[in-house]
């Protein structure tokens, strides 16, 4: 007799596709190649779409909207009653299930009622750095039974660093960063480019954290240097990144030729493969750096801050070079990679094996569902 294989129930709060959801993705992915029975429940949009393209059974959540930044406890308030109706409404998708993936804490309440009610094991995925308020219903909700979290560094892990059911595993890099061809003249051809001027990438969500607006000082501070700065990225679901991209495109409207914006439709690797140099200027404690680790995965040289996980996930100054969190000092390293561009570009290959080593799908995302494994014998 063939032995029944589980299924698994994502739960994400978001449906546009950023850093965490890209993970959740490649997790379903790789769950589904397992024989698992997959199901997600989102909001709609391209996570939901994409979610369906990989074979999981993909149903909608209608989620009240919550502001950026740290969250009041009446908000979570009202996203905990909002929770109960919806575990009610959805509590079949749970019964049906074996254990359930909570990717970020906005949908924890919902996945509270049904460990509570139906005893179901439950791993909670953090991404960020988050509010008091918030750390205290992660606790609440790790102090149940057959609960554990996932934190993909010890920088998110911190504040959790008592309980025994936190596991530090890293994120990892999508297979096609590792496999893909090189597609180096894409990114010109997209956006017309004649000349061969380095172009500057600077790729992730518009955000204050992300640093664009920092990125934008230091281009000013290059005035004399023929390049383009490609900014390449959305808002997503964080409303006061639409503010950075006002900022940015009207930079662009003043220096069509030297400032890009795009929200790049093509397969990402091709957008790091057309970079002469990548950027990561992240101004907060950034709590992985994902971007950070593609452009290594790609073999392009990289500058990044001195904030959060990024020293520690370049292998500090290793695999880029890592700069204060400040206009000049990410000027002066561009213009030292213009000055010495084989030795950055040395670097940037020892990067891509470093990544290869450590930053590896296969294993990393074995070892997330091992975690679940080991959730389904409790």
């Amino acid at each position: 007799m063939n032995e029944r294989m589980p299924t698994v129930l994502f739960l994400d709060q978001y449906g546009a596709i950023g850093g965490g959801q890209r993970i959740l993705l490649d997790l379903v992915g790789a769950t589904v190649a397992r024989g698992w029975r997959v199901r997600v429940l989102c909001p709609s949009g391209s996570l939901f779409d994409a979610c369906r393209h990989a074979g999981a059974d993909v149903h909608a959540l209608l989620l009240p909207p919550m502001k950026d930044g740290p969250k009041s406890t009446w908000s979570l308030l009202r996203v905990w009653h909002a929770s109960r109706r919806i575990a009610h409404e959805q509590e079949h998708l749970a019964r049906e299930s074996d254990v359930i993936v909570v990717n970020g804490p906005r949908t924890l309440a919902i996945a509270r009622v049904w460990v509570i009610r139906l005893r179901k094991p439950a791993l909670l995925y953090l991404h960020g750095v988050y509010g008091r308020v918030e750390n205290m219903f992660i606790r609440s909700f790790l102090a149940l039974p057959r609960t554990a979290a996932v934190a993909p560094s010890p920088l998110v892990a911190a504040p959790f660093f008592r309980l025994k059911n936190v596991q530090v595993i890293s994120n990892w890099v999508s297979r096609e960063f590792l496999e893909a061809s090189a597609n180096p003249a894409r990114l010109r051809q997209m956006l017309g480019m004649t000349d061969t001027h380095p172009i500057v990438l600077v790729p992730g969500r518009f955000s204050p954290n992300k640093g664009q607006r920092l990125a934008l000082e230091a281009s000013k501070l290059l005035s004399d240097i023929p390049c383009h700065f490609v900014f390449a990225g959305a808002p997503l679901f964080e409303g006061q990144g639409r503010e950075v991209e006002a900022r940015l495109r009207e930079a662009s409207d003043h220096a069509p030729l030297r400032i890009h914006v795009l929200e790049w439709k093509q397969p990402m690797p091709a957008l790091y493969d057309g970079a002469d140099v990548v950027m990561v200027p992240s101004v907060w404690e950034e709590p992985f750096g994902l971007t950070a680790l593609e452009a290594m995965a790609r073999g392009r040289p990289l500058i990044v801050t001195n904030r959060g996980t990024l020293p520690t996930l370049t292998d500090h100054g290793r695999c880029a070079q890592v700069v204060s969190a400040d206009a000049q000092a990410i000027a002066a390293a561009l213009r030292s990679f213009i000055a010495d561009r084989p030795e950055w570009e040395d670097r940037a290959q020892q990067a891509r094996r470093h990544v290869e080593e450590h930053f590896h799908p296969q294993k990393l995302q074995a070892e997330v569902l091992a975690v679940c494994e080991s959730l389904l014998r409790s």
